[in-house]
This record gives structure tokens, C-alpha cells and sequence, in this order.
């Protein structure tokens, strides 16, 4: 689901600034890992398999302790009527927001050259704002029901990987949309940006009360496990 306009535009424009001030402080990640997947509980493909291609990300992680405090995106995220709006759209009866410190509500900033390669989330659903576009490069592109209950379709991520796949979308999101879909199934990446900043909000929520997410999550995302503040 995209929701165009969420957020006003002097909205957007000052929890963009916020981002900006602290993207100096982010976590600079850069990594080529073979295929799109820990395969952890699956069943991994043959090394010979073509999804064993590299694919790499190279972004700006703020952690949501690196994100000021008292600004406009931290009190959109507490906003209770956003979190039942989302529970709603989602079809979960009660939905709350994640506890952790680190990764409840965190954002990623992609400058020229930077990608975030194709992947899955942990997450059964993504929450997502659109801060700020890149100028050239940079687009949002998923693959739907790339994993089903039947486990991941190897062929069709190897064909994403290699830019074959069918049924590839690439939205038109523009800054101030929130975007809500299923990433533990979608396959999804942000192409390689040209020119310009891509800023993007992520905000966590689960179906049970103070989750929080593992050490390993923490140091792969922030490459740190204890909040700063």
C-alpha cells in the first residue's frame, strides 16, 4: 500500500533536516554477500545455483538513538493513531510499536553510488516514509511472493539479481509517502542512485509488546549493540 501526501510537505521537509544533521553519525555499511538470504530455516540452494551471484549494499544507517529525541520523527512514531491505522491496513487487531532502542525507528541515506541490494526483511511488514528523493537513480523496485509457504523461489531471485526477472514493480514514490508492504515475502531493493540523497524512514512494529531485535540484527545494521543516549 502507498499512501501519496502523508506527511505535508513542511512536515517532510523538517524531518528531512533532522536526518541530514545527524547522517554524519550513521553507520556507513558496506558489504557483497552472495545471494539474497541467510537461508536460515530454508533450504540453501546448490553453490553452483545462480542466485549465488554477488550482490552488494553500500548505505547510511541512522539507529533510532542517533535520531534526535525530540524532533518530528520520533513524535510521528509515538503517534498511537498512526500505529492503529497501521494495524488496520495490515488486518492485525493489535499492533504496537517495537521497543527497541536501536531499531524501532531507524533511516537510511543513499548518496551517489550507494545501493541497498536485493533482500528480505525480518519483519512480517514493512513501515516506511519517504523523506527525500534522489536526484537521478535510487528507486524503490519489489518483487512480490518471492517467498511464499513453500520457501524462497531461487530461480526468480536469480533472475532479479541478473535485472531478467518478470513482475518486477518500481512504484512512483515521491517524498511525504508512506509506503506498507510485506518484505518477509517481497523481495526488494533500492536501485544504485546517480545523483542527489535519498532519506527514508523505517519505522517497526510487532504483534506482541517489547520486541526487540537480536544482537546479530544490531551489529550487522548498526554495527553496534547498545544505544548511545
Amino acid at each position: 500500500m502507498l499512501l501519496h501526501g502523508f506527511a505535508r510537505p513542511a512536515a517532510v521537509l523538517r524531518m528531512a533536516a533532522e536526518l541530514t544533521t545527524a547522517l554524519p553519525q550513521a553507520w556507513r555499511r558496506d558489504h557483497t554477500r552472495n545471494g539474497v538470504h541467510l537461508y536460515e530455516g530454508e533450504a540453501a540452494p546448490p553453490a553452483s545455483h545462480a542466485v549465488n551471484q554477488p550482490n552488494r549494499s553500500r548505505t547510511a544507517i541512522l539507529a533510532g538513538d542517533q535520531i534526535p529525541a525530540d524532533g518530528l520523527l520520533w513524535s510521528l512514531f509515538r503517534w498511537n493513531a498512526l500505529t492503529d491505522f497501521i494495524a488496520a491496513v495490515t488486518g492485525v487487531e493489535r499492533l504496537y510499536r517495537s521497543a527497541d532502542p536501536l531499531a524501532a525507528l531507524t533511516a537510511t541515506g543513499l548518496g551517489p553510488s550507494d545501493v541497498h541490494g536485493w533482500h528480505f526483511d525480518e519483519n512480517d511488514f514493512v513501515v516506511s516514509l519517504l523523506l527525500q528523493e534522489a536526484e537521478a537513480g535510487g528507486r524503490f523496485e519489489v518483487l512480490p511472493d518471492a517467498k511464499t509457504d513453500a520457501g524462497i523461489d531461487f530461480d526468480l531471485c536469480a533472475a532479479a539479481l541478473a535485472g531478467t526477472a518478470p513482475g518486477v514493480h518500481s512504484p512512483e514514490l515521491r517524498a511525504g509517502t508512506l509506503s506498507i508492504f510485506r518484505g518477509q515475502r517481497s523481495l526488494h531493493r533500492v536501485s544504485p542512485v546517480e545523483s542527489g540523497l535519498r532519506l527514508i524512514a523505517l519505522f517497526s512494529y510487532d504483534r506482541h509488546p517489547g520486541m526487540v531485535f537480536s544482537t546479530e540484527v544490531h551489529l550487522g545494521a548498526f554495527g553496534r549493540t547498545l544505544p548511545r543516549r
